[in-house]
């Protein structure tokens, strides 16, 4: 697998005026083509679940690590801060390679369409093992000309190596992701509380080839990431422990959504090394 990386353009502080009709997340909730039967399955007999992911509005201010990644001035994926010039989101979000001056983030903003500074991105560098077809080593780290540091822009702190979150703990998603399985994208910022799900139960929904060490899982009926939370923050205990990765078409059903387990060496590792933190 190919390490991208590219050139920077110059960062801007504008506000951020978005078409909501045009944004580039449209395609259904990712999946790898090998978890769609099983979903399909589950879709045809929880047809009736997973319409309402059980979240609420809150303010950047919370959560000033947040952030929209968009091409094209389109949101298409969340992202977080890590460091005063990096950003950390899923690999999915950013491959196969994408042209950079298309790609820039939005930080310190509550609203999806206004408000917020636009950083556009210096570099893209995508984990060399992600597997597009399994979404294995779903992790990639982005740097930004200008410093993420200002209003409501702060960098959390992220899982240290070999960290495991055990089963039913809390943890917290955010994100401009559906709020129902069949409308569009909310304009504000929502965050759901969410528990951790056992690998041992996630594969059993799953399968275990497709579910690696590389992954964690977490959700429950009627609470859930959806369509245009992927690659935003998973959070426990004060730091990042996931990177929104896949999950069901029904958002919100019986089925776990996984999470790339940043607490993984290998995750840990790649992130270390390319952004030193």
């Amino acid at each position: 697998m190919r390490v991208s990386t590219f050139v920077f353009l110059v960062s801007a502080v504008v506000t951020v005026c978005a078409d909501e009709n045009n944004d580039a997340w449209q395609a259904k909730q990712i999946i790898p083509n090998a978890a769609k039967w099983i979903d399909d399955s589950y879709a045809k007999r929880q047809h009736e679940l997973g319409k309402i992911i059980g979240g609420h509005k809150v303010e950047v201010t919370q959560f000033p690590y947040q952030l929209s990644l968009r091409s094209y001035d389109n949101h298409i994926c969340g992202a977080s801060i890590i460091s005063t010039y990096w950003a950390l989101t899923a690999a999915h979000c950013v491959f196969p390679q994408r042209e950079l001056r298309t790609i820039t983030l939005v930080a310190g903003a509550s609203d999806r369409l206004q408000g917020g500074r636009i950083q556009n991105v210096t570099r893209i560098v995508v984990h060399p093992e992600y597997n597009p077809a399994t979404f294995d080593n779903d992790v990639a780290v982005l740097r930004v000309k200008i410093p993420l540091i200002g209003l409501n822009i702060r960098s959390t702190l992220i899982a240290p190596a070999e960290y495991e979150p055990y089963q039913g703990i809390r943890s917290l998603v955010t994100g401009w992701g559906r709020t129902l399985t069949d409308n569009g994208l909310p304009t504000k910022l929502h965050a759901v509380d969410i528990p951790i799900v056992s690998r041992s139960t996630c594969a059993s929904y799953w399968g275990t080839d497709l579910i690696t060490e590389r992954m964690i899982c977490a959700g429950q009926e009627g609470r859930d990431s959806c369509n245009g939370d992927s690659g935003g923050p998973l959070v426990s205990g004060g730091q990042q422990i996931g990177i929104v990765s896949w999950g069901s078409t029904e958002c919100g059903g019986p089925l776990p959504a996984v999470y790339t387990n940043i607490g993984h060496p290998k995750v840990r590792q790649f992130i270390k090394m390319t952004t030193g933190v």
